[in-house]
This record gives structure tokens, sequence and C-alpha cells, in this order.
């Protein structure tokens, strides 16, 4: 079984590659040549969170609120939507050892859906919730 056609027509697809200490590692999308890194669950989080704002999509159904006057210090991923440079079928290529390919297709419920698939097994996931995305990920 390979990346499933609808994974491959989505732009809103990325690729991750998990160290073998905790869960670090490097996130690959279609709109940047360089691989972004993270150090913990919290920012693998916040820059697929970001990456899918500059997408606008999926849509996130729920705005978090605050009572700080200030805008949140998250930095946000600077991509033109319009200006894809590689195919996701190519994420595949560019990562490397525990690989995955992560496509949300929902923010609903101030969580996440969607589909990933694992390179090393050749198999495809769904998930409902953050929580499962990072059971999928740790197995």
């Amino acid at each position: 079984m390979a990346i499933s056609d609808r994974m491959k027509r989505m732009s809103n697809c990325v690729g991750i590659t998990l160290k073998n200490d905790g869960f670090k590692g490097e996130l690959y999308n279609c709109f940047e040549n360089e691989p972004r890194t993270f150090s913990d669950v919290d920012d693998f989080f916040n820059i697929v969170n970001t990456f899918l704002d500059a997408l606008e999509f999926p849509a996130q159904k729920v705005k978090y609120r605050t009572f700080k006057k200030t805008l949140p210090t998250l930095k946000i991923v600077d991509i033109d939507p319009n200006e894809k440079l590689f195919e996701t079928e190519h994420l595949l290529s560019l990562c490397t050892r525990k690989a995955y390919i992560i496509m949300v297709t929902g923010r609903d419920n101030a969580t996440w859906q969607g589909m990933i698939y694992s390179k090393s097994e050749d198999k495809e996931y769904s998930f409902n919730s953050e929580v499962e995305l990072i059971r999928i990920l740790n197995n």
C-alpha cells in the first residue's frame, strides 16, 4: 500500500522524521525547502498549527480566547499557499528513519482529526484526536 491518492492531492500534509531520543525530529511541508526542527510535542503541535493557519485549511472551529492584550508569541510559518514547491509524494523521499506523512482533515472541538501514513510499515491510520496521533507516532 502506497500513500493514498487523497493524501497525494492535499497540500496540508506534513512529513515528519522522528529521532530515537524522545519526541524530537524534523518536519517538512510542500512550501519550504528546509525542514523545521521540533524538540518536544508542544513544538510539534505549534509548528503544525501555524502551518495549517497559514494555509487556512482545515479551518479552526474554536478560537482560543485570552484576557491578555498582546498577540500570541507563536512564530507564524511564513508561506504562500499558492506557491507549492513540490508534491506531497516528494515528502516521502525527504523523510528518513522513522518517517510519517500526516494529513489533518479537521480541527473540530479544539483537537485534530486526520490520517497518518507510516513509511516503515507502509500502512495508513486515521486519528480523531491529538492523543491518538501521538500514540500512533510512539509505536
